[in-house]
């Protein structure tokens, strides 16, 4: 990465390692700061691993060997202030000197030796970052091995996640720590396995799992602990709604709204034409097709709407309303029309799923539905 109009960070802190007598002019030290550089994505570890390797000859060897040294040495600083540089070096240099095998370098800043396999793209900046590879180290060296993916991207992505759920176990729990040496393992195992290495929502899951953190299933896999960490939030909802639905319209969740003459249930062509007649069914018709009838509730308790839903195979296609023939008075009663005038009922609205257009096979089935409930309440009327 370049900086102040593609000016190298090497010349960039090429006074500052002058002045502590740590810059020469042989031919590897620019070689090594360009390659320390183009190793990390981000400034503040970029900047970490060129005041690094600038120190001896082989300095670069280790940060090839193990990038993760530079998160280590950086210790979620910027490394935008001279002192936390200075840290850096001084810190880096006094390990260094003797030349020390990697694994007692590792060693020196805490680190285990899987962790060698994180790229140094894979990394961000910062103190959480920093807090994920320290916590990395207490996971037992065999897992963590099979944990972290092999590519940049799935890597990035694993510890992005890792990030995530610490801090929402942080809110929930605490500790950063809750039940992490689980999601190290499900979440690698689950990034290496997906073709596009995402992981979804991780810090609903973290959410999930610290409100049941006496009673999480260590044997879930992430997909099954995202399920029902999804299943949970739902039911949330539901208790949230179902609390408002009964304030706002003093009448219990599942309480049965009359339709009258309308039919409960009717199949016309292949289409199972369902009436929603409860604050429940008519919210789990608006989260599974994706639209608002759910705010018509109150429209459907005074009995100014009826809303119906149309099925096939059991899935659900598209949602209609009816209303009675009339006006609604501006004293919010309603006033229908003799039958004489017009058919009983009219068909105000129909929409599939995301409020889509509906195929002419539903739309037919709808205005079927339509002529026979008229004809039905002018028989009996």
């Amino acid at each position: 990465m370049k900086d102040d109009g593609q000016k190298s960070l090497l010349q960039w802190l090429a006074p500052e390692l002058a002045a502590n007598g740590v810059l020469g002019n042989e031919p590897w030290v620019q070689i090594s700061a360009r390659q320390a550089e183009d190793m990390f994505s981000v400034k503040p570890l970029a900047i970490a691993a060129v005041t690094m390797v600038v120190v001896e000859p082989f300095a670069i060897d280790y940060l090839r060997q193990a990038p993760v040294l530079v998160v280590a040495a950086a210790q979620g600083m910027e490394c935008c202030r001279p002192a936390e540089r200075e840290f850096v070096l001084r810190d880096w240099q006094t390990i260094i000197h003797d030349r020390p095998k990697l694994r007692d370098l590792l060693r020196y800043y805490g680190l285990v030796r899987p962790l060698r396999a994180l790229k140094g793209q894979a990394f961000r900046a910062g103190q959480t970052e920093y807090q994920i590879i320290t916590n990395l180290c207490d996971i037992p060296p065999s897992p963590l091995a099979q944990a972290i993916p092999t590519s940049i991207r799935k890597q990035h992505t694993w510890l992005r996640a890792l990030g995530e759920w610490s801090d929402a176990m942080c809110r929930r729990e605490q500790s950063a720590k809750a039940l992490f040496d689980w999601a190290v393992c499900a979440m690698g195992d689950h990034t290496r396995s997906m073709a596009d290495g995402t992981l979804d929502q991780a810090s609903t899951v973290a959410d999930y799992a610290a409100f049941h953190i006496d009673s999480f299933n260590r044997r879930w896999r992430y997909q099954r602990a995202f399920r029902a960490a999804l299943e949970w939030h739902e039911e949330l909802a539901r208790a949230s709604n179902e609390k408002a639905y009964l304030l706002t319209h003093k009448m219990g969740w599942d309480d049965v709204i009359d339709y009258g003459d309308l039919p409960g249930s009717v199949t016309i062509e292949g289409y199972e034409i369902v009436a929603l007649q409860s604050g429940a069914t008519l919210h789990a018709e608006s989260a599974d097709m994706h639209h608002c009838v759910a705010s018509y509730a109150g429209n459907v308790i005074r009995g100014f709407s009826r809303i119906f839903s149309v099925r096939r195979d059991g899935r659900r296609v598209a949602t209609f309303e009816i209303s009675k023939s009339g006006f609604l008075l501006a004293s919010g009663e309603f006033l229908q029309l003799p039958s004489s005038k017009r058919p009983p009922y009219k068909l105000i609205q129909f929409k599939g799923p995301y409020n889509a257009e509906v195929s002419p096979e539903i739309e037919k089935a709808i205005h079927a539905f339509m002529s026979g409930v008229n004809e039905t309440t002018r028989a009996s009327g």
